[in-house]
């Protein structure tokens, strides 16, 4: 659900469908860095080289991504003779062989680029060998950098799209693999500078392929990624690597909105999604002050959906004060994403008051407040211009506290309206305009 709140589902081609994803990296290896991520983990290989790359213990952070932010990150430059020219690799899960349309989805950033081509990222096999599929370049353009990818080596296919250095973009590599013939296999990169599309390939920064329609791949599954320092390799850092068979498994549950309100002693919370992937439910999370958030109640999701749907939370555990909620989105893979911070205030109203209803005018709905500093009998009344009673909002004994009430007109013909508040010991009467 981690814009936006967003998350995942897996099915591998063949026949078994688990719902985990094929890989996740976050380089989530410690909090000291090292000259070497083989000294950190053993989870990446070396095949090739001696040296590097560099595990940095603060990893990329790229908004609505749910690998943002996680971990650490790894760090790599130009190779060359003991000059950080190791090239490593990490196994999908174990004996996993995948056929059909696989993604490769990572954060970068590219610090300097030589003016020469190189590759710095590739698929492979379960047993990698020099077998390097969907390998994606970079090399210097102008101020900035532009990228290139290639199926196997050649032919290489450019794009003139100058990116920036310095700043961290999104990459979806896609490879489509066909074992039916052994030249039929396609690759295809997207690079974002900004979000995350619910669905391919959205509005990319630029797009290249897909390529290598004739030419000889000699793979027959795609079982590892791997991080490459050629001679002109560009001073890059790469994070948050996902690997997944379908592109709404690295997109996360899309969280439209998330609202909370008081309603006299109790805060309801009301959050809707837009489509789910791989949701188990939904962590509620509350604290006062500076104090840690803290869990106080689970709220199952819909696990994979792409219709819209509600959920609503009534917080009835909440003393006096001032609440700061979020909610803690987790993937039945336990990946998990937050939402936005909202805040409310339980504190108990000094004196009776009837706030204006908002959106005033309005259409055919719209929302009206009051506080209680006592308890009592309330009503809240709407009537017309002549005095007649239109509707009977409320009519009950309510608690202390602040109260809202949404108010729909649809039966009612455009005009000025008024609603009055009466509570022990207090009346008051504001105007509202119906405009259809």
């Amino acid at each position: 659900m981690k814009k936006i709140l967003i998350l995942l589902s897996f099915v591998i081609f063949g026949l078994t469908s688990v719902n985990a994803q094929l890989l996740t990296e976050d380089f989530n290896y410690g909090a000291v860095g090292d000259t070497s991520i083989l000294n950190v983990t053993t989870n990446w290989v070396r095949h090739s080289g001696t040296m590097g790359p560099v595990y940095l213990p603060i990893g990329l952070q790229y908004a609505g991504y749910m690998g943002s932010g996680i971990g650490g990150a790894l760090s790599f430059k130009y190779g060359g003779s003991a000059v950080n020219d190791g090239d490593i690799h990490r196994k999908l899960a174990d004996s996993v062989t995948v056929t059909g349309d696989v993604y490769a989805t990572f954060m970068f950033r590219v610090d300097t680029a030589r003016a020469t081509s190189d590759y710095f990222f590739h698929l492979g096999p379960y047993t990698i060998g020099t077998t390097f599929r969907g390998r994606v370049y970079v090399r210097s353009n102008g101020t900035g950098f532009s990228m290139s990818l290639s199926k196997t080596g050649t032919p290489i296919v450019d794009d003139a799209t100058i990116l920036n250095l310095g700043q961290t973009y999104l990459a979806v590599v896609k490879y489509s693999l066909n074992t039916t013939a052994t030249n039929d296999d396609l690759v295809t990169l997207y690079v974002y500078s900004d979000g995350v599309p619910p669905v391919e390939p959205g509005t990319p920064a630029l797009t290249i392929g897909p390529v290598g329609a004739t030419v000889t791949d000699g793979l027959n599954n795609i079982g590892s990624v791997a991080v490459r320092q050629g001679t002109n390799s560009p001073v890059a850092v790469i994070d948050g690597i996902r690997v997944t068979t379908s592109w709404q498994q690295f997109v996360p549950v899309e969280l439209t909105s998330f609202a909370a309100s008081v309603s006299g002693s109790v805060v309801k919370l009301n959050w809707t999604t837009a489509t789910e992937e791989n949701n188990r439910g939904f962590e509620i999370e509350r604290k006062s002050g500076s104090s840690d958030f803290a869990a106080i109640a689970f709220v199952s999701g819909a696990g994979t959906t792409t219709e819209t749907r509600n959920y609503s939370y009534t917080d009835e555990t909440a003393s006096a004060g001032v609440y700061t909620y979020r909610l803690k989105q987790v993937d039945f893979d336990g990946t998990v994403s937050f939402s936005k911070e909202v805040e409310v205030d339980l504190t108990i109203p000094a004196q009776f008051e009837l706030g204006q209803n908002y959106p005033n005018p309005f259409n055919p709905s719209t929302v009206i407040n009051y506080n209680m500093p006592v308890n009592g009998l309330v009503t809240l009344k709407v009537y017309d211009l002549l005095g007649n009673e239109a509707a009977t909002l409320v009519n009950e004994v309510k608690e202390a506290g602040r109260h809202n009430i949404a108010f729909n007109a649809s039966g009612l013909s455009s005009g000025v309206y008024y609603y009055t508040l009466t509570a022990p010991g207090y009346t008051a009467t504001k105007k509202l305009t119906l405009v259809k």
